[in-house]
């Protein structure tokens, strides 16, 4: 993947404004496009749209029900680097502290400027129709980071980027630029530098849907995480938003399926008990069932996260496993 980069035209570490950055392109691609792009029908290079949005996508085309939403793309990301004064400067002088602390601060500080700003208060107001068409009044959203290499085989970025739940309408364009700032994150970086990764991180697109009012959530390994058994899958699961189990806060509960028959093998309460299991047998058995298909519309095994309202399971996240 060719990734970005950019002519230094001030002192390292000096302060970002802004009056306009210098691009050049190293390789043969750059971003073009629109800013914006529906989930479910993306068009163009999926380095548009980062990880996430592109397995999301991919989901939504595959017929599996994903929050409605939309993408951010990197060609947004890169006129709004572009209006930054000094930002060359501190993505070359990576991984140096204060030059990381100078893009993070003006990516959150500087507003999104016309026509990026423009258009995603056009879609934010058009996401906001459309769920308000399905009954869905004064709905919060789910902002979050979809970089390039994000949620790939070969990095997953796991919990590194930014995201960002129940953000009202107004709250999105300051949630996004956090997000584009997470690009920059001192774990960021560190994992870039440990993965040999380019420490500019290429571009951020940043995912906008409809918050999932979760009374379940889930993680799903299609295969065994620990053992590496085909044969086996795991789940774990908790009441409400699963960002607490993502982020390690909570003990979730666990259980490991056998296939093909999908049964039961064992089952781990989390920190409720087994007195306040997260999901019953039948919510297991469906979400387990999704698991499978997403597997086999990917082709390959897939850890994915899951939200369940009203008996209904939402995906929100589908990637191949890794553990780096």
């Amino acid at each position: 993947m060719n990734r970005g980069r950019y002519t230094a035209t001030a002192p390292a570490g000096a302060g970002i404004g802004t009056a306009g950055v210098e691009r050049r392109n190293i390789g043969m691609w750059r971003p073009e496009g629109p800013p914006i792009a529906w989930l479910g029908a993306v068009e163009g290079d999926v380095r548009l749209v980062g990880g996430k949005a592109a397995s999301l996508d991919r989901l939504a085309r595959l017929g599996f029900e994903i929050p409605p939403g939309f993408c951010l793309t990197t060609v947004a990301f890169e006129r709004h680097l572009e209006t930054l004064d000094g930002a060359a400067a501190a993505l070359a002088a990576l991984p140096d502290e204060s030059a990381r602390r100078a893009l993070t601060s003006a990516f959150e500080a500087a507003p999104i400027a016309a026509p990026v700003g423009d258009a995603l208060e056009h879609a934010i107001d058009e996401l906001v129709r459309r769920l308000a068409g399905a009954g869905i009044e004064a709905p919060r959203f789910a902002v979050r980071s979809s970089g390039l290499g994000e949620d790939s085989s070969a990095a997953s970025f796991a919990g590194l980027h930014e995201t960002e739940l129940g953000v009202e309408p107004a709250g999105v364009a300051a949630a996004v630029r956090r997000c584009w700032a997470s690009l920059w994150s001192a774990p960021a970086i560190a994992y870039r530098q440990r993965r040999g990764l380019a420490l500019d991180g290429g571009g951020m697109a940043v995912v906008v849907q409809a918050l999932v009012p979760a009374d379940a959530a889930a993680v799903v390994f299609t295969r065994h995480p620990v053992t590496g058994r085909s044969d086996q899958l795991v789940v774990t699961s908790v009441r409400g938003l699963g960002d607490a189990m993502v982020s390690g806060t909570v003990t979730p509960d666990t259980f490991v399926l056998e296939r093909p028959s999908l049964a039961t093998a064992d089952y781990t309460p989390g920190d409720g008990g087994p007195a306040a299991r997260s999901i019953d047998e039948a919510e297991l058995a469906a979400l387990a069932g999704l698991a499978v298909s997403v597997e086999t519309g990917f082709g390959a095994p897939v850890d994915i996260e899951a939200a369940m309202a009203a008996g209904r399971w939402y995906l929100l996240q589908a990637r191949p496993i890794t553990t780096r």
